[in-house]
């Protein structure tokens, strides 16, 4: 029993903030995930309507398939390490940050600069940053 109950103080529990950032980043890490994961069961149909809209250089049906199964490493990896944040473990952050780099390199490289992606997704990774060792501060004192 008493080793029940001191399990039970020493459980620390994730701050507000820090769930509100993980609820917000399941949300647009899931969605862009099926996003993707739909890219590259429906390539050609996809491929067809965002070289028509978008006006994008034509992208074949071989370089979508890549650019998705791509987008969905990326963004499935970015899930995981909110996953991992979620469960108050730190290499969730570095999972997440390297995720979130690697995307904005590719989107950089790919489209060029889009200022709105880059801004959302630094702020991303500064608020979980800001977020997280201020958890772990407080564990260390108790």
């Amino acid at each position: 029993m008493i080793a029940e109950k001191s399990k039970e103080a020493v459980r620390v529990r994730r701050p507000f903030f820090l769930t509100l950032l993980c609820l917000i980043g399941f949300t647009y890490t899931s969605l862009f995930s099926l996003l993707f994961l739909l890219g590259m069961l429906y390539s050609t149909g996809i491929s067809g309507i965002l070289n028509k809209y978008l006006q994008l250089y034509d992208l074949s049906r071989l370089n979508f398939l890549l650019f998705s199964l791509g987008g969905f490493f990326v963004f499935f990896s970015s899930f995981m390490g909110i996953l991992l944040m979620w469960r108050l473990q730190r290499l969730g952050l570095y999972i997440y940050a390297i995720s979130v780099i690697v995307f904005m390199i590719t989107e950089l490289i790919l489209t060029g600069i889009f200022l709105p992606d880059i801004i959302l997704h630094s702020l991303l990774i500064i608020l979980f940053i800001v977020a997280f060792p201020l958890q772990q501060r407080k564990r260390r004192r108790t």
